[in-house]
């Protein structure tokens, strides 16, 4: 919340569907600290219920919240990603209640994953919660209650036993009868603990290593339960057979079985990292997660469509703009990947977030000249069937609606409002623009201007041309031609408010062609003052006329010393 109300502040101002947007990733990232983990993999009948006793049916990619409680049905499985980059595959006939999964805050507290086993049986690697306080990790079964201590194991429930065993580091069984450690630094690797006691063993029994099976067989619950004397030992008794004197050994890099294999030969943990399927959390400088390991901080995505880095870039970053997507602009924010194209955040129709990026790279060579304006930047990307302008329209969703034909784009970083004057009258005006209308007929040139005065905030005087191809490529005289005149102000709080640097604009009348008139309420036209103390007008509009035609476009307007009208 501090960081995303910092960006409100760095930024000074933005357009009003960017104070949409942000205000929704502030929702997102409340969301997203009640978030306990996302489903990787979903086979057959899975469902999550809710506190208020709800339920869905899971798939890929759905979120999972600390309250719900999944269960599969018979020939079912799912794997679950937690927030701390755990891995949990729950088997058939299973049923697991998330009570809580809280990671932990910038100081190492905090963290918390206390989970409840009612029936059936799941395999696990365990994420960061829990490495540094074994306390905050807990997983309760009808049986005994489970501890970590930075692991690799399973749990198994029937017939009133709980069967466990270990892969890589160790746990501990605790009940009413004792605690029970198994794998690293104890006496067995995998065990059963019931109403009889506790039985250790160093290989895994079928049962547990067999990802479908979900019995115990009846041999197991007795083999190895009675002293030589025949006696049966006192509760908290570790018993073995004869043979089962040898310490395990896990500290080697045993294998994952199944079925967190993600392919038939894979089934290490650096293979599991290699294929995609488990994420290191380890900064890249070695440090306990707090940067990014360039020293800055990093703060977690609440949105799949962007990485955490990348959702950090857009917090800090103050840069604002427009891009123009099959014909209609849209006025955005804007950071850089690691690559240094822009990635574009918007707001639809509906409120939702929309995320607009490119594989390729930006192409200059049709852009209209323009100097280096006060450090404005627009570009073209040449989005085709081969290589398409990505747009991922649903919120936490991969899913990529393509743009096969050019986008358009401006950004800009707005002034401070601090450098605003708050006095005298300028006059801007200009003929660098780029756009297209909704037939995709490109924008062949484009003029304006308006006056503007600081000591009230308020536009007048506006006039906007734009003359558009036919769609044969030529210019049509009066065929496809705009124009409208209009009014605007730069205090977004009325007359009683401050001077900011979001102008926006309201149309008067206008006319599209030699008869069609302009649809004033549905045109829009809005823009910033660009930093650092507003002596550049950036903005896009959008014009529709009264027979539903439109045309969309950016301009960039310099303040000019009035010569006479423009």
């Amino acid at each position: 919340m501090e960081a995303i109300m910092h960006r409100i502040t760095r930024s000074a101002c933005l357009f009003q569907a960017m104070v949409i947007l942000l205000m929704m990733f502030t929702l997102n990232s409340a969301r997203a600290a009640e978030l306990a983990g996302h489903i990787i993999m979903v086979k057959g009948d899975v469902t999550a219920q809710a506190a208020d006793g709800s339920s869905r049916n899971l798939k890929r990619r759905d979120e999972i919240y600390p309250s719900d409680t999944i269960r599969t049905g018979t020939g079912s499985r799912v794997q679950i990603r937690f927030i701390d980059n755990a891995l949990l595959a729950l088997q058939e006939n299973s049923q697991l209640s998330i009570h809580a999964y809280q990671q932990a805050d910038a100081d190492g507290k905090g963290g918390k994953v206390l989970m409840e086993l009612v029936e059936g049986g799941f395999r696990t690697l365990t994420g960061s919660i829990g490495k540094g306080n074994k306390e905050a990790y807990r997983v309760d079964t009808p049986v005994a209650s489970i501890g970590i201590r930075g692991t690799l194991y399973s749990a198994l429930l029937a017939k009133g036993q709980l069967m466990a065993g270990v892969w890589k580091g160790g746990i501990t069984l605790s009940s009413d009868q004792g605690d029970f450690n198994l794998g690293q630094n104890a006496d067995f690797n995998f065990g059963v603990l019931g109403n009889t006691g506790f039985q250790g063993m160093l290989e895994a029994p079928q049962a547990l290593d067999n990802a479908d099976s979900d019995v115990i067989p009846d041999s197991m619950s007795t083999t190895g339960s009675e002293n030589p004397d025949g006696s049966t030992p006192p509760p908290g008794t570790a018993t073995t057979s004869p043979a089962t004197t040898v310490l395990n050994n896990t500290s080697g890099d045993n294998k994952v079985p199944p079925p967190l294999d993600q392919d038939a030969d894979s089934g290490h943990e650096d293979t599991l990292k290699e294929a995609g399927n488990l994420i290191d959390n380890t900064p890249p400088d070695g440090g306990d997660g707090g940067d990014g390991g360039d020293g800055g901080p990093v703060i977690t995505s609440p949105d799949l469509r962007l990485s955490s880095e990348e959702f950090t870039a857009f917090l800090t970053s103050t840069s604002v703009g427009s891009i123009i997507v099959n014909g209609k602009a849209i006025p955005v924010s804007a950071f850089r990947d690691e690559r240094g194209e822009p990635v574009f955040v918007s707001v639809d129709d509906n409120k939702g977030i929309d995320i607009t990026r490119y594989s390729g790279t930006t192409d200059s060579t049709l852009l209209p000249e323009m100097a280096d304006i006060a450090g404005i930047e627009w570009g073209i990307w040449n989005g085709s069937a081969e290589a398409p302008v990505s747009q991922l329209l649903e919120e936490s969703s991969l899913v990529v609606t393509a743009v096969e034909s050019p986008v358009m784009w401006v950004i800009a970083n707005p002034a401070l409002e601090g450098n605003i004057p708050t006095s005298g009258s300028v006059y801007f005006g200009g003929t660098q623009a780029l756009g297209t209308d909704s037939k995709g007929n490109a924008l062949l040139s484009a003029s304006g201007n308006f006056d503007l005065d600081f000591s009230t905030g308020i536009v007048s005087n506006g006039f906007l041309s734009a003359d558009y191809a036919d769609g044969s490529g030529g210019q049509s005289i009066g065929g496809n031609f705009w124009n409208a005149d209009f009014t605007g102000t730069i205090r977004a709080g009325g007359a009683n408010g401050k001077n900011t640097a979001l102008v926006q604009m309201q149309f008067g009348t206008g006319y599209h062609g030699e008869s069609s008139a302009l649809d004033a309420v549905a045109s829009q036209f809005s823009g910033v003052l660009v930093a650092p103390s507003g002596g550049v007008f950036a903005g896009s509009f959008n014009l529709i006329d009264m027979d539903g035609n439109s045309a969309a476009g950016i301009v960039v307007w310099p303040q000019q010393v009035r010569t006479g009208q423009f």
